[in-house]
């Protein structure tokens, strides 16, 4: 990917996400694939994958059981999903930038051939303006509005979301979904326009879940997973 020959990968997740369980061996092979993937396009089979992993085969078996890899359906191709979402993010900045490249060529070539046109009203220009602004924008509001899925003050956030960084959108747009995990109920979840101007999505996701058992069992120390084993420590 010409535009951006990198991903994000947050120490958060690599600490308290389901790869934190993982033993080195299986984490290794895990920051292998990752990199093989995103060079990929997010786009690999399992022939690809045994081929290309031909001696981590145990270790990979780990990461599918664990679901931190998975095959997608009615197809032999694996999904790792938070890739595939900043690939998806990005693939709509680049159309974005494209449709924009091929709409310039050709006002290009156009020039020259003299038009009569009605000269547009200062309403007209105002319109043309807000359209301009839409183009420039990495990701659109209507992505956001949509995604997020509490529409009110739809004026304040679309103004909003204009003046914010590319790099903040692209951020926003990773961090909602694990924010919609953490708090499903969509009356409980913050009004879109707190979540913009309190920088919401710099927060600490905090998830309520009950823990699994391994889980459970990942906390505590070795004298205490001994003892759940039936295993007496004699010291």
């Amino acid at each position: 990917m010409k535009e951006l020959p990198y991903f994000r990968f947050t120490a958060t997740e690599w600490l308290n996400g389901d790869i934190s369980m993982e033993d080195k061996n299986t984490k290794g092979v895990f920051a292998d694939l990752v990199a093989y993937y995103w060079f990929k396009d997010c786009s690999i089979d399992k022939a690809m994958l045994k081929k290309r992993f031909s001696n981590d085969q145990d270790e990979l078996m780990l990461l599918f059981e664990s679901g931190i890899i998975k095959e997608k359906q009615d197809s032999d191709f694996i999904e790792i999903a938070f890739l595939d979402e900043q690939f998806d993010l990005l693939s709509e900045a680049r159309k974005r930038r494209q449709e924009a490249g091929r709409k310039g060529g050709k006002k290009n070539k156009s020039k020259g051939k003299a038009m009569l046109k009605q000269s547009p009203s200062y309403k007209d220009k105002d319109k043309d303006k807000d359209k301009d602004k839409d183009k420039d924008l990495n990701i659109s509001f209507k992505s956001f509005w949509d995604l997020y899925d509490k529409k009110t003050d739809r004026p304040k956030c679309e103004s909003k979301w204009k003046k914010l960084k590319d790099i903040d959108r692209e951020n926003i747009m990773l961090h909602i979904p694990k924010y919609k995990e953490s708090q499903p109920d969509k009356q409980f979840r913050k009004n879109p326009m707190t979540y913009l101007n309190n920088q919401s999505w710099e927060n600490e996701i905090v998830n309520n879940r009950p823990q699994t058992y391994r889980e459970k069992n990942n906390n505590l120390n070795q004298t205490e997973k001994l003892s759940l084993e039936g295993i007496e420590i004699i010291e």
